[in-house]
Parts: C-alpha cells; sequence; structure tokens
C-alpha cells in the first residue's frame, strides 16, 4: 500500500496499519483474526504491528514515509512452537514462545486476552499465564521499576497522612508526631548501616543491596517527613498556649514579689494579663481557623482528584465505546462492500453466461444458414452436373448417331500394327458392338466420331460401344489427336 493511499486523509498510523493488513489478506487462505500494536525488542526500533490469524501472525515494521507505509518483517506459525508463557499487564501482555529453534519474546499492546485465546483456540501449544500479585496491578507497581515504585509509594503514603489527619482527632498528634520522630531518627542509623552492611538492616527482604537499602530507608525518611508536616499544628498551637501559661504566671510571680508596688501597677499588669489570655483565646480561634481551612482544602484536594479520576475513567470507557463502534461500523462497511462486491460480480457473470448464450445462438444461427447456403450449393451443383451429364449424353448420342450414319455410308475396316506403339488403333466394325482382332482391347477406348477417349472406370466407358478405336495408354491416345473424357 503506498503512501498516497492516505496522504490526503486524516487517518491515524494505526487505522492505516488495519487497512493495509485488512487489504494483505485480501488473496490469502489466512483467516485474520486481530491487528494490534506490538513491540518487536531489537528487530525493529520503528512502530510495529501484529497481524494474528488462524495459522499464525505477522510482523510489520510502520515507517510513515516510506513509500510503503507498512512492510512485513516476519512471521510465525503456531505449529512452529511448543509452548508459550504469557505474563499480563494493564496496558501490555508479553509472550515468550519456546520451539525448536531459539524462543521468541513478543509484546502485544492492549489486545494480549485476546491474542491468548486465539492461541488456545487455534493451536496445540501449552499456554503458561504468569500470575501477578495484586499489589503489581497499581498504577506506579506494574512494570516493577524501582525509582517508579518508589514515586508511587511516596505518592500514596502522602495521600494517606492527609485522609488520617483529617479523621484522628487532634489528641493524637502529638503522639504521632512523637512516633515519627523516632522513626525518623532510627531511619537515618539505619540508612547510614545499611549503606555499609545491607543484610543488617534488610532482614526481610530476599535481595540485599545497597540500592535496596538506599530507596527503602530514604523512604521512611520522607515518610516522616510528611507526618511532621501534617501533624505539626496541633504541636504549634500547644506551644504558644503554654508560652503563654508560662508568661501569665511570671507575671503574677513578679506581681506577688512587689507587694510594695501601687494599685496602678497592679491594675496594669492585670491588664496585661487580661490582654494575654484574649490574645491566647484570638490565637487559639486562628490556629483552628487554619486547621480547618487546611481540612477542607484536603478534602476539596482529595474530591477534585477523585473527580478527576472519575472522569478520567468516564473518558477511556466512552473513548473504548467510540472505538467499538467505529470497529462496527468499519466491520459493517466492509461487510456490505463485500456484499457489494459479490452482488456485482453475479451481474458480471449472469452478463457473461447471457452474452454467451447470445453468442452461442448467433453461431448456431450462423452455422445454419451456412448449412443451408452449402445445401443450396450443392443441390445447385448437382443439378447442374446432371445437366451437363444429360447434355453430354445427348451429344454423344447425336455423335454416336452420326457416326452410325456415316459408317453405313462408308463401311471400312482399318487396322495397323506398329511395333512402337498403337498410333493407328484398332476399329471396330461400325455395324458391330463387338470388340474383336485388337491387342490393347480392355484399355483405353476412344470414339472416333467425337475424338474422346474414356478410361477404364470412366462415366461414359461402358456406354461408348460404337465406333470405338482402341489405345494401349493415354499418351498413344493424345497422339492420335484424342482428348480425355470431363467424366
Amino acid at each position: 500500500m503506498s503512501k498516497t493511499r492516505y496522504k490526503n486523509q486524516k487517518e491515524s498510523n494505526e487505522a492505516i496499519a488495519k487497512a493495509y493488513i485488512e487489504n494483505d489478506y485480501t488473496n490469502s487462505q489466512n483467516k485474520l483474526l486481530l491487528v494490534s500494536k506490538a513491540n518487536y525488542g531489537e528487530k525493529s526500533s520503528n512502530v510495529c504491528y501484529s497481524s494474528v490469524d488462524d495459522k499464525g501472525m505477522n510482523f510489520y515494521e510502520f515507517n510513515n514515509n516510506a513509500e510503503r507505509n507498512l512492510m512485513l518483517i516476519e512471521r510465525y506459525e503456531w505449529a512452529d512452537f511448543s509452548s508459550v508463557t504469557i505474563d499480563h499487564s494493564v496496558t501490555k501482555s508479553v509472550f515468550t514462545f519456546v520451539g525448536h529453534g531459539e524462543n521468541r519474546d513478543i509484546t502485544i499492546e492492549g489486545k494480549g486476552k485476546e491474542v491468548e485465546q486465539v492461541i488456545r483456540n487455534h493451536s496445540s501449544m501449552e499456554v503458561n499465564v504468569v500470575k501477578r500479585p495484586v499489589w503489581t496491578k497499581v498504577l506506579g507497581y506494574r512494570s516493577q521499576t524501582t525509582w517508579k515504585m518508589f514515586m508511587a509509594s511516596t505518592v500514596y503514603t502522602l495521600i494517606l497522612l492527609f485522609i488520617l489527619h483529617a479523621l484522628l482527632p487532634a489528641a493524637t498528634h502529638n503522639f504521632i508526631m512523637g512516633l515519627a520522630l523516632l522513626i525518623l531518627f532510627l531511619s537515618i542509623i539505619g540508612l547510614f548501616i545499611g549503606l555499609i552492611k545491607p543484610k543488617w538492616v534488610l532482614p526481610k527482604f530476599k535481595i540485599k543491596t545497597r540500592k535496596r537499602v538506599l530507596f527503602s530507608y530514604l523512604y521512611l525518611i520522607l515518610s516522616c517527613f510528611f507526618i511532621a508536616g501534617v501533624f505539626s499544628d496541633g504541636e504549634s498551637t500547644s506551644t504558644p498556649a503554654s508560652t503563654q501559661v508560662s508568661s501569665s504566671q511570671n507575671s503574677v510571680t513578679v506581681a506577688a514579689k512587689k507587694d510594695g508596688a501601687d494599685s496602678s501597677e497592679q491594675k496594669i499588669e492585670k491588664n496585661d494579663s487580661d490582654k494575654a489570655v484574649k490574645e491566647k483565646k484570638k490565637q487559639k480561634a486562628e490556629e483552628q481557623a487554619a486547621k480547618e481551612e487546611e481540612k477542607q482544602k484536603a478534602e476539596e484536594q482529595a474530591a477534585k482528584e477523585e473527580a478527576k479520576q472519575k472522569a478520567e475513567e468516564q473518558a477511556a470507557k466512552e473513548e473504548e465505546k467510540q472505538k467499538a463502534k467505529e470497529q462496527a461500523a468499519k466491520e459493517e462497511a466492509k461487510q456490505k462492500a463485500e456484499e457489494q462486491a459479490a452482488k456485482e460480480e453475479a451481474e458480471r457473470k449472469a452478463k457473461e453466461q447471457a452474452a454467451k448464450e447470445e453468442a452461442e445462438r448467433k453461431a448456431q444461427e450462423q452455422a445454419a444458414k451456412e448449412e443451408a447456403e452449402r445445401n443450396a450449393q450443392e443441390q445447385a451443383a448437382k443439378e447442374e452436373a446432371e445437366r451437363k451429364a444429360q447434355e453430354q449424353a445427348a451429344k454423344e448420342e447425336a455423335e454416336r448417331k452420326a457416326q452410325q450414319q456415316a459408317a453405313s455410308q462408308q463401311a471400312t475396316t482399318s487396322s495397323s500394327t506398329s511395333n512402337s506403339g498403337n498410333y493407328k488403333p484398332f476399329e471396330n466394325d461400325p455395324s458391330d458392338d463387338q470388340q474383336s482382332n485388337m491387342s490393347c482391347s480392355g484399355q483405353i477406348k476412344g470414339n472416333k466420331n467425337s475424338k474422346i477417349y474414356h478410361v477404364p472406370g470412366g462415366a461414359y466407358y461402358d456406354r461408348t460401344q460404337d465406333n470405338i478405336v482402341w489405345f494401349c495408354s493415354e499418351a498413344d491416345a493424345q497422339a492420335a489427336g484424342y482428348r480425355e473424357s470431363q467424366r
């Protein structure tokens, strides 16, 4: 399929690839079951697509700048492999085919379950599906990449802390803060020890490396910092209050020590104490309002993220639904096109059959006409031959009678014998029909009056019975001035 096939159409690469593959399977004996985007590893660095049929699968390399957008790289037959191991994830599936030659690792994106079903239904391979733990299906843990798992764990921990902050009472915040500081201190110590001896601080892990120590204890340290940040409001609230109480107590103590001060100073100190209490209450109210506002923001943020997630899920569902509709429309259009093509093919065959029958009918009519003309010509020729025969017979009869008339007037018998030939042949007596005294009797018979000679088997050989001149050969007859009979 050339590049010009789609240059004026706004179609995606996947649609172009699917159209090419469907066209490629038009004259194939294999039944195309599905088309999917694939990763072919080191075979090609470009985008690849796979077509799965009942006998095997083809791999195509897509190049939008080439003359042919899709080029066939390789084909695998199901019969070439004895078993396959399948590792499914949310977005892709890795197929490891085991056969008589080298093993094949192929990644199918999006349609791994469907390919697995095709293999089970159309091949005799042993199918082994890798069972993944539930936590590996969570976003961030699917690829099993260390830094992705670290980032996902950090984000999930922060979200969990905000939720706990909203649910737990304020009285427990100080305890959580103290526990977080203790864990932070132990994590820092464990990090330093683990960088020297990883097995001392990773008793539960099978893989005990410095990289594992670094990621694990950095996660604990960050988690402790997040706890301190989220639950620090309870401690900050209690600290100013205790400070103000202590300051008020100090002011009372100072007032008690100064017994000799005047009443005006006592009133000032009392007013200062009242102001301190009011400021303390005001500060508590502000802190409570800030806490409520922060809690509200966290709830709004959680609600916003939940709404965003629902919107994404809804968009994904709508997109899948749209794709399903488009797929159904394409299949329906394809079916209609096939039906139209079949209908046109049937009409074309019917027209060809009608034309063929018409040609045969015309040929038969032409043959009948030619047969009639030939019969007519043969009949005319036959009648003409009969007419000529009758005329010839009448002419010979007249010649015979004339010969008889001449013979009756001149009765001469001439005979001559020649060693070299019969140039002066024997002649019958005109009044006698019997042959006598002729050495060449029964060979060439000539009519003396008409100067025509007849060969044995001729039409008038037996009819010529008078005025006969016998010759031993046609050359003798022709030398004597005779011509050959036409019949």
